[in-house]
């Protein structure tokens, strides 16, 4: 059954509240900045006298059947309130941040520095080491230059990266092992805290790059929303992260890896499960491996406008290369998770070490080959800010169409493939 808009913003509120404060930041940085500047104080000072508006209208809203009128003037006043709050803190994060943790600088060292020796000490090999330490720390200071540019021309850099996928591993394998814990609401807050202090003991490991702090916001938002046993939406969750983030430094806005991982995140949460539903299957190797190029094609439907207007050009072999190589390198991950627990007794690290150093060199050895097939080169495709635009109008459209079988939501998708000719048009003119 479709869902009305009223059921979407109720079960979805930071979602709309994150859109409403990047309208008001985007507006604050390219039409007041230019013209205007306001102090911390006075933008401090706007934004407690909105705060109040809001409790306010909260306290003296009528409760219960609410007038066309006054619902009108309900949600308008909120739609202003928390735009202003945008402006503000455009202004109050312009020269420093709202906050700032310190970290254990001293525990973090020696739990990374345990691990880059259990790696020394298991893989001898200098390009598997290399490798090694990349997937699992971020180091990247011995990894082999001509294997990153490969991964780089194939355009699967990111399974390099410290990501979520890399959290995901850390959460599900911690939840198994809490899951033993008595259900008393003591030992419910342990989990809890092991959970999270977990992820971000390791995210601090790997040097807190963006993308897995990134990735740590949102498991933290989900764990702790499900622990207060709050109703689970994705899309709900990574606004909340991305509001997250934006307090901690407004330039995350700009930041192209936050646009890539979200922009992954929403196609995967919105696409996968459409595309999935449409080949039915029953042996389980195909549904495998269907569901990870289900999982791949979403997410390059979503980060490709970004990815043209930024760099201009795609991997021919994007879809390809990542439909092999993210299963691979996730057993890799896992491989090598159970390197750094294995105890060192009777040898096991060196003879883990060893299976994982021939597996890392043969699938290098298959990035080689992808590399230098004739059919991988660059696809240069430059868009525009409008086309950007209108292409996730485009995606959004056709997810329409998808969810809910409507031909209207096809006449939507010629209304904005007409404006695209138009413009293309005057701007050859």
């Amino acid at each position: 059954m479709e869902k009305s808009p009223q059921y979407n913003r109720a079960a979805h509120p930071l979602l709309f509240i994150s859109s409403i404060l990047l309208i008001g930041i985007v507006f604050a940085h390219y039409i007041l900045a230019p013209h205007y500047t306001m102090g911390s104080k006075e933008a401090t000072g706007i934004l407690i006298g909105s705060l109040l508006i809001v409790l306010c209208i909260i306290q003296y809203t009528p409760r219960g059947p609410t007038h066309n009128s006054s619902l009108i003037f309900y949600n308008s006043t909120l739609f202003i309130v928390v735009f202003v709050w945008g402006i503000v803190l455009f202004y109050i994060t312009k020269e420093k941040n709202i906050f700032q943790i310190p970290y254990p600088e001293k525990f973090i060292t020696l739990c990374r520095n345990s691990v880059i020796n259990k790696i020394n000490n298991s893989i001898y090999s200098q390009e598997a080491n290399g490798f090694a330490q990349a997937l699992v720390l971020g180091v990247k200071t011995d990894l082999d230059k001509e294997i990153l540019m490969a991964y780089k021309q194939l355009g699967i850099i990111h399974i390099i990266a410290i990501s979520g996928m890399h959290l995901e591993i850390i959460f599900k394998n911690i939840s198994r092992i809490t899951q033993w814990l008595p259900r008393k609401k003591i030992c419910m807050y342990i989990e809890l805290c092991i959970v999270i202090s977990s992820v971000w003991i390791y995210t601090l490991m790997a040097f807190a790059s963006p993308s897995i702090v990134r990735a740590a916001v949102f498991f933290c938002i989900y764990y702790i929303g499900r622990f207060m046993g709050a109703s689970s939406f994705t899309l709900n969750t990574i606004a909340g992260a991305v509001f997250i983030l934006l307090l901690f430094d407004l330039k995350n806005i700009e930041n192209i890896g936050l646009q890539l991982s979200y922009a992954a995140v929403v196609g995967i949460h919105l696409f996968y499960p459409v595309f999935n539903k449409m080949l039915p299957m029953d042996n389980p190797v195909l549904i495998f491996l269907w569901s990870n190029l289900c999982v791949s094609l979403s997410a390059q439907l979503t980060t490709l406008p970004i990815l043209l207007y930024h760099f201009h050009q795609i991997a021919s072999l994007v879809l390809v290369s990542n439909f092999i190589m993210v299963p691979l390198s996730t057993l890799l991950l896992y491989a090598l998770v159970l390197l750094v627990l294995t105890p060192s007794l009777w040898n096991l690290p060196r003879l883990v070490g060893e299976i994982i150093e021939k597996y890392i060199i043969g699938m290098n050895k298959a990035i080689r080959f992808l590399d230098t097939l004739p059919i991988n080169h660059s696809m240069h495709i430059s868009l525009s800010l409008g086309q950007v635009i209108l292409l996730y109008l485009g995606l959004l459209v056709i997810y329409g169409w998808l969810y809910t079988k409507k031909a209207k939501w096809l006449v939507y998708f010629l209304g904005l493939f007409c404006i695209n000719s138009l413009l293309k048009l005057f701007s050859q003119a």
